[in-house]
């Protein structure tokens, strides 16, 4: 990509937060001596990668970015990519998040 987009550093946390569970989800899959076992941990890293690559197009159309970027960067067509994830609404104001 050319410029660097600016990304709210709440933002940032929930994304790195995000990452961080699908990591320990494959570390409970490498450490897993059932198969079944392994592909449900497998399953929830994928799931929870998916759900944050998805929020993350939506930032990067958030702060200016367009759908042929967004394509590049996913390595498919700008359609290809907006199918894929489709767009929510921006959101105006960050929730809090529960733990």
């Amino acid at each position: 990509m050319d410029h660097q987009v600016p990304v709210p550093r709440a933002q940032l946390r929930r994304l790195a937060d995000e990452l961080a569970t699908a990591l320990r989800a494959v570390t409970e899959a490498r450490a897993a001596s059932d198969a079944l076992d392994v592909l449900t941990q497998v399953t929830v890293a994928i799931e929870d990668l998916s759900a944050t690559q998805h929020e993350l197009v939506n930032v990067l159309l958030d702060h200016g970015h367009n759908w042929s970027q967004v394509g590049e960067a996913l390595n498919t067509s700008p359609a290809a990519a907006q199918r894929r994830y489709p767009r929510r609404q921006r959101r105006t104001t960050s929730s809090p998040t529960s733990l």
